[in-house]
């Protein structure tokens, strides 16, 4: 595979939609395969925005990839020789034109541009997992961006990094703070006036400093160096709101072979997640702190100035990094021990312990990753040696951090058969939380969650997860992950009883479980990710048959938006009641129940009892129901 970085091509936009259409009016309601034609048109197609990284199949390859025509007609995915997802094209209106384009990366989406009104043609860009957080906004559809919906601080910086390669001010404009947004901060009248004279001053300070750093089109963006974000009281200042900032921030660039530091100054989060810079950049000078909101001596820096081996060291590692994704599966056992022993490098020469913690955090990761991935052989040597860098260093979070994936290390290269090698995982796991010095940490509590979770699917009996749910709410109790387990608890000990179920549904309405006293009713929770692998299709086709013995099905949606839901509900046709609320996963729905995976199945017997909290097939259903008669 090789990525790219490429503009769409609306004239195969246009080719395509129409072979789309052809397909729609020609094919039998079924899964099939495409021909060539269909999937070199469909290769054809590019993001809307340049800065993509995805899977592009070489002209060896393109034999091997396969095109398939979504059950309903209402899309394509192409996949490659290892069965891994390339692109998947939706049409999720029903108007017969795509409007969601997904581009993928080792498997794992990472773009997608969406007509968020249909018409064929994009109005919004976002990038996912591994390729980011943002959100961009395109109101006229000319394929540039209007504002950022969503963008994180890091990515903010390297927006500003790519404005000053590509001498482009109104790029950077875009993550500039706004006289509009600036009015939404809510900022006592002095610092009010501070920052909108700084505002006034963006575009011509831009213009020169580009002009001053000459720093010429061969620029790249490596990291952002920022302390603590931190949050300035209401009250304060004059201030009718908090205030969340980044003070004295800096871009570590790369120019050709040499890495220089660039001010950013202070980033400003307007949103959830959405960050604005206020700031002309220009190169980092360690006399001079930029900050603007919070007094220059509350500042964490965090060891902005970088020792330039460090540099060194992480510019290899980024540069190593990026070239093993392209390599062949036989070179990339040497560039991961090569990788890893650049991150040793860097972990020892780290000056700061937050430093310090963050690369081994990442290397822990990369190794799991790698051990997963089958390509480094030597991945239990070297989680064993970062274990031991940080057992007994009296940072419990990190040990626990780095422990557990050196479990997850050794299931995932166990010369164990499956089921001994999922035995011993199970065993592992549960030592690990059995250990004092672990079962009070984030992992610790995560990992009783999810041994609490697979002992329910694997066993009948709630005993067994009982006991580690119990031990979550005694260890964390009111926090989320406590209130969780709470859930959970709850919806285990509910067979047999009325347990009261009041939400709101996708339109606002109140929702009642006891209106639906007299027959069979269906929880089903879900969101949209599960759509891609068929998994809800299921589960409507068995939903519409049971319907037929009186079972009503309500969904339990966890999806982000509601927006989301609606559109997904009406691609797939689903008539059932949807309940919502805010919070994806962790919403107030999911955690009253204790729900922490999708799909996720409870049924109501007729006299308004809970038949069954746990069911891990919607098959089981009929005879959950025989058994109830």
């Amino acid at each position: 595979m090789k990525k790219n970085y490429c503009n769409e091509k609306w004239a195969a936009l246009i080719c395509f939609v129409v072979i789309c259409f052809m397909q729609f009016l020609t094919l039998n309601a079924q899964e099939k395969n495409a021909n060539d034609d269909d999937l070199l048109n469909a290769l054809k197609f590019h993001p809307v925005q340049k800065d993509v990284e995805y899977d592009i199949p070489t002209e060896d390859e393109i034999p091997q990839c396969k095109i398939r025509i979504f059950e309903n007609k209402t899309g394509y995915i192409v996949t490659n020789a290892q069965n891994q997802v390339l692109r998947i094209f939706i049409d999720k209106n029903g108007d017969r034109n795509l409007d969601q384009w997904s581009y993928y990366r080792n498997g794992i989406e990472v773009y997608r541009d969406v007509a968020t009104s249909g018409g064929g043609k994009a109005d919004q860009y976002r990038w996912l997992n591994h390729g980011g957080t943002r959100i961009g906004v395109d109101i006229n559809r000319d394929s540039v961006i209007d504002y950022w919906k969503s963008i994180s601080a890091e990515e903010v910086s390297r927006e500003v990094t790519l404005a000053i390669a590509n001498n482009d001010v109104a790029r950077f404009l875009r993550v500039s703070l706004s006289q509009d947004e600036l009015q939404t901060l809510g900022l006592g009248k002095n610092l009010n006036d501070t920052v909108s004279k700084k505002l006034g001053s963006l575009r011509g300070g831009f213009i020169e400093s580009v002009k001053s750093m000459n720093l010429g089109g061969n620029l790249q963006w490596y990291q952002l160096s920022a302390g603590f974000p931190g949050t300035t009281p209401a009250g304060g200042n004059g201030n009718s709101a908090d205030l969340t900032v980044y003070e004295n921030t800096i871009a570590t660039v790369g120019v050709g072979k040499e890495t220089k530091q660039i001010s950013i100054g202070s980033i400003v989060k307007i949103g959830d997640n959405n960050w604005r810079i206020i700031d002309v950049p220009k190169f980092y000078d360690e006399s001079t702190f930029v900050y603007t909101f919070i007094p220059q001596a509350a500042i964490q820096t965090g060891g902005g100035q970088a020792d330039s081996e460090v540099i060194k060291l992480i510019n290899e590692y980024q540069k190593l990094a990026a070239e093993i994704q392209e390599s062949p599966a036989n070179q990339r056992p040497a560039q991961h021990k090569k990788s890893m022993n650049l991150m040793l490098q860097i972990i020892n020469l780290s000056t700061t312990d937050k430093d310090r913690e963050l690369w081994i955090r990442l290397m822990a990761d990369e190794i799991m990753e790698a051990a997963q991935n089958k390509e480094f052989p030597e991945a239990e040597s070297y989680i064993d040696q970062v274990y031991k860098s940080v057992s007994g260093g009296g940072n419990a979070e990190l040990t626990a951090y780095v422990r557990y994936r050196q479990i997850m290390t050794e299931y995932h290269t166990s010369k164990l058969d499956e089921v001994q090698a999922y035995t011993a995982w199970m065993t592992n796991l549960e030592n690990f939380v059995m250990e004092k010095q672990f079962e009070s940490t984030e992992t610790g509590l995560d990992v009783m969650m999810q041994l609490a979770g697979n002992r329910e699917m694997s066993s009948r009996t709630g005993e067994e997860p009982l006991k580690w749910y119990s031990r979550v709410v005694e260890l964390a109790g009111s926090k989320p992950i406590g209130v969780k387990a709470s859930g959970a608890i709850r919806r285990l000990k509910s067979v047999g009883q009325v347990l009261p179920f009041q939400a709101t549904d996708s339109t606002g309405k109140r929702f009642d479980i006891t209106s639906f006293r007299g027959s069979y009713v269906l929880l089903c929770f879900w969101d949209s990710h599960i759509t891609d692998a068929g998994t809800l299709t299921g589960i409507k086709r068995e939903s519409d048959r049971l319907a037929s013995l009186g079972v009503k099905t309500v969904g339990v949606n966890l999806d982000a938006t509601v927006e989301t839901l609606n559109a997904t509900a009406s691609k797939l046709g689903l008539s059932w009641t949807q309940l919502f609320a805010q919070g994806g996963l962790e919403n107030q729905l999911a955690t009253y129940w204790g729900v922490q995976n999708v799909p996720s199945l409870i049924l109501y017997g007729k006299d308004g009892k809970v038949l069954r909290s746990n069911i891990s097939s919607i098959n089981e259903v009929q005879t959950i129901i025989e058994n109830d008669k």
